[in-house]
């Protein structure tokens, strides 16, 4: 049998339909055209912003597996397949509560990804400033290199503007309170030491707790050689804008992670930038003067830059499809060099591998959600959310404020009446009090229409002729011309024009 949720999607189409046909009325006066535009903008914003969290997580194939069984209820609806509709309907009735058990990490990533403020900087949490974080960042990235080349396992996990208390006080956890360098950050992490196990968390600058037990990411886009070490360091940058740094105990290679996302780096030089760039350490930059010769250094070095450069530079600019194979023909051929080539043109090599992972990361800069997506994911997604936009503006201007009329009675007046007695005539009309009629619009502005601001008149002043004569009634509404007048009754009224006796008008 049919739903009462496919029959209101049936009425809502139906609404559709009919709210169209009626143009202008339906999107109402440029104010309102103004604030609707500026609605399904923002709602297109969050519409994407929610689709990209579930675009990286196993949520994503939840969403579209709840999608397929609609579609396919809507037909089995429509083509009366009873059996397959009642067990599809009582599928779709557990959705509403299953859904939140169901897409609850994402939810909590959403909702902290809103209450944070992302523009919150280290220096502001740091007692000292730009000077503290400078320093902060020399010890992680010391101890880090020294770390990779002896392969020591290591996870640093770098508290920003969102709390970790949590981890603080764990019942393993060994709360601290010292200041972060390289000899203590290394002793730590020494495979001996009793604190080598699980993480640090760093807050304020200073070393706040050690062997903190990070829950691991449940994301299904990792690689399969990284081990518990990486898996915690994105679940702990899932957990809100902290910055999570680990060291590889198999390969030695550094990584860090942010936004929920792992990037794997080329050496500690670049895990120093990337941490000058998330913590704000940009006390150089803050200096106009300098970033007017960094930008003129910038422009010398492009002009001196080799035809290899070029190429290199040409192809990391490139934001096609093919932009990833070209990155790794260019690190293959790097490679290449690097293994055949004789001395001097192995420190060709190398600096050219240094000026290719440090245009890298500067020019194709992670977002700050997903950065697994390609541009044409990207777009996709823009479409999908402008589409949920207007569609869920058209529901809910058809649900809360549709198109509709409205029935009112307004009194009949006679104007002109003096100028008539003037001439010496008088009036005589049929017995009719007051007129009917029917204004269609958006049904807010008809219930903000005061019946009081709509006169129904007939007009004297120009007749001069005796006898019975048809007056048009003529409305006069003070509304807005994006409501119109469907229904008028009655539109005319006869009435008797007479010459009036003198005695008529002697005051006794």
């Amino acid at each position: 049998m049919p739903s009462t949720f496919f029959s209101e999607l049936g009425d809502f189409f139906e609404a559709l339909r009919y709210s169209l046909s009626d143009g202008l009325l339906f999107l109402g006066g440029p104010f309102d055209i103004a604030l609707s535009i500026i609605d399904i903008v923002i709602t297109t914003f969050v519409i994407y912003y929610l689709l990209v969290i579930l675009r990286d997580s196993r949520a994503w194939q939840l969403l579209r597996g709840i999608l397929l069984i609609l579609i396919f209820a809507f037909f089995a609806s429509s083509l009366g397949l009873n059996t397959v509709w009642y067990l599809l309907s009582r599928t779709i009735s557990f959705l509403a509560i299953a859904i939140i058990v169901i897409f609850q990490p994402e939810l909590r990533r959403t909702l902290e990804a809103v209450g944070r403020n992302r523009f919150q900087r280290m220096n502001w949490m740091m007692p000292n400033g730009a000077s503290e974080t400078s320093r902060l960042i020399e010890s992680i990235v010391s101890a880090c290199d020294s770390m990779s080349k002896s392969r020591t396992g290591a996870l640093i996990i770098i508290e920003r503007s969102t709390r970790l208390g949590e981890f603080e006080h764990q019942e393993n956890a060994v709360r601290l309170d010292a200041t972060v360098t390289s000899p203590l950050l290394r002793q730590i992490f020494y495979a001996n030491s009793p604190l080598h196990d699980g993480a640090i968390l760093i807050r304020d600058g200073r070393l706040a707790a050690a062997r903190v037990h990070v829950p691991l990411s449940d994301v299904y886009h990792l690689r399969r050689d990284f081990g518990l070490r990486h898996r915690a360091a994105v679940g702990a940058s899932e957990l809100g804008d902290a910055i999570a740094v680990v060291v590889s105990e198999e390969r030695g290679t550094i990584s860090i992670a942010y936004d929920g996302v792992l990037h794997v780096l080329e050496n500690s030089d670049v895990l120093r930038s990337q941490l000058q760039r998330l913590l704000g350490d940009s006390s150089e930059e803050e200096s106009s003067l300098f970033a007017w010769f960094k930008r003129l250094r910038r422009k010398g070095a492009k002009k001196n830059r080799t035809s290899f450069d070029d190429d290199i530079y040409r192809h990391s600019t490139d934001r096609g499809d093919a932009a990833e194979e070209v990155e790794e023909d260019i690190e293959q051929q790097d490679e290449d060099e690097f293994a055949t080539e004789n001395d001097s043109s192995n420190d060709e090599s190398t600096q050219r591998r240094r000026f290719w992972f440090a245009l890298r990361f500067k020019k194709r800069r992670p977002p700050r959600f997903g950065s697994t997506l390609t541009r044409r994911h990207r777009i996709g997604l823009v479409i999908i959310s402008v589409l949920i936009a207007i569609f869920s503006w058209l529901y809910v201007q058809i649900t809360v404020n549709p198109i509709a009329k409205r029935t009112l009675s307004i009194p009949l007046t006679h104007m002109g009446v003096e100028d008539l007695e003037e001439r010496g005539l008088g009036v005589q009309s049929l017995p009719v009090p007051s007129v009917n009629i029917t204004l269609h619009g958006r049904q807010r502005i008809l219930n903000d229409i005061d019946p009081n601001s709509i006169v129904a008149y007939i007009d004297l002043s120009n007749i001069d002729e005796v006898g019975m004569t048809d007056l048009p009634i003529e409305i006069k509404k003070d509304t807005p011309w994006y409501v119109k007048t469907d229904y008028q009754y009655p539109t005319s009224v006869s009435v008797n024009i007479y010459v009036m006796d003198d005695d008529v008008n002697t005051a006794p």
